[in-house]
Order: C-alpha cells, then structure tokens, then sequence
C-alpha cells in the first residue's frame, strides 16, 4: 500500500512542503486554473489537545467518526484485517465486523443511521446498519480514501486533486471540487475527511499536515501543523513512527457535535488525541 499510493504522490510534477504562515502548505506542478488567484493565503491553525485516550487494540485506522458518545473506526489490513470498531471515549476497543483480508478498508461516515465504509482499489462501497450488519453494497469507480457527508450526500476523496459529492443511495457523482490555495500546482493526497461547520478537514497523506477547505470553492483557507502530538506520545510510539514512518501516519479525524471536540490519531497509533482547532500559529 505504502508504495503504490506514494508513487501517486511522488507521481505528479514534485511534492512540495513549505512554511506558509507558519504551518505546512503543500502543492505539486503546474496548474492552469485562473480561479486559483481567488483563494486567499491560508490562516495557521492550532491544535489545542485536551486529552489523550490510549486504545486497548491497535488498528490501522482509516476512517474515525463520532456517533452515540462513541468513536466508529475502519480499518485497513496493514497489520491486522479491515474491521469496523467501536471505541469508548475511555479507550476500549470492541469489533463489529470484521471482513478479514479479502479487501483494504478505508474511509467510514455515518449518515441518516448507516454505515458507509469505503474500499481502498476493491470499488465497493459497504453499507451497514449501526451494528455494522451489511445492507448493500455500491460500486466505487475511483480508488476509496477519505470518507465524510453533509447531511444529504456523500463526501469523498481518492487521493487526487478533487473530492466528490455522491448520491448516497447510487454512488453517482453529482458534483465534482477540485482542491485549490493561492500556490499553483494540484494539491494531492487528501485523506481522511471530517465535515465540520460547513468546513472539510482534510489530513494529507505521509504528512503532519491537516488542511481545511471551503467546499464552496475547494479553496485551502487553513492549514494545521500537527507535529505537536508526537511530543504527546510514548516513546514506543515514537520509535515505530521513526522505523516504519510510511505507516504509522496521521490518518483520522472526528468531530464531537454535542461537545465541538475534535479527535485525531494514526494509523496503528496506541493514541487518541481530543482538542479543538484555533486559528493562530504556535
């Protein structure tokens, strides 16, 4: 996985990182879209932690959303099979489902009491009751990474430079954003995804970087340098992030609406981090 999906990243004209307002920015070749000039630079965010939850079992994490004072999580099949779980705000860890190896789960959402867990290059899209029972299941025709919704559709990303708006029953895109800054170039590898106040949190693969877009526009209008909760973490977590880099990387992000708490982690991350984002730099 750790390869195919860098060369997609390393695939477009040169990845690039750079301070811009003091966080992260990232932007690839060259792009011939005027409409770029209309974003503006985008503002420095802040994660504020307030805890750290410590997860009973590990897992690769690819999609994490808050429901009933609880945490859904889907899994991929690095070091482990793709699972759905439940996660107690107090760390324990209970499975739902568990689909084995046969296919690498990615993003989850939950919208109107379902369910919607992605698959990475297998073009299913699983769709569950809230005891993960499988429903239905959907055809994908891009690759499956970041999952979210807005109330009506269905958000999701692929790992290029737009993000989809699908019918939730169908998977037919009724709208297509592609990414945009005040950089040229196509910004690619939007993750895991959480819409929050009519703004998508977006974290961007293999980096430290969580980005918030105007859906609107596809304008990047914040960028939150996360590198911060690496000093929260144990230093066995620390040493596996140095080993194996590729995959114990920033990838989850959920949203509390009752409390206005964010969650965030990695993939196969012991850690749980809760807090609020706040615009201003370090």
């Amino acid at each position: 996985m750790l390869t195919r999906r860098t060369g997609l990243l390393l695939g477009t004209a040169a990845l690039v990182i750079a301070v811009a307002t003091g966080a992260f920015f990232l932007w690839g070749g060259p792009d011939t879209l005027n409409a770029q000039t209309s974003c503006r630079e985008p503002v420095p965010l802040r994660f504020e932690i307030a805890s750290k939850i410590e997860r009973s079992e590990l897992g690769f994490t690819q999609g994490l959303e808050v429901r009933d004072g609880q945490l859904y999580e889907s899994t991929g099949r690095i070091g482990g099979t793709t699972r759905i779980n439940v996660i107690s705000f107090d760390g324990q860890v209970r499975t739902l489902t568990d689909l084995g190896t046969t296919v690498f789960g990615e993003g989850l959402t939950i919208l109107n009491d379902q369910i919607y867990q992605l698959t990475w290059q297998e073009h299913q899209v699983y769709v569950y009751d809230l005891a993960a029972k499988r429903q239905r299941v959907m055809r994908n025709p891009r690759e499956g990474w970041g999952l979210t919704n807005d109330g009506t559709n269905l958000i999701f990303s692929d790992g290029g430079p737009s993000f989809f708006y699908v019918d939730p029953q169908s998977f037919a895109v009724r709208r297509t954003v592609k990414v945009r800054s005040t950089r040229p170039g196509d910004i690619v590898g939007l993750n895991e995804l959480e819409l929050v106040r009519g703004r998508l949190y977006g974290n961007i693969f293999t980096t430290w970087s969580i980005v918030r877009i105007d859906p609107a526009s596809g304008c990047i209008d914040g960028v939150a340098d996360m590198r911060g909760l690496r000093d929260r973490m144990s230093a066995e977590e620390k040493s596996l992030i140095d080993l194996d880099s590729g995959n114990y990387v920033l990838n989850g992000i959920a949203y509390d609406n009752a409390t206005g708490t964010f969650y965030v982690t990695g993939k196969r991350w012991k850690s749980i981090f809760s807090g609020r984002f706040v615009e201003g730099g370090r």
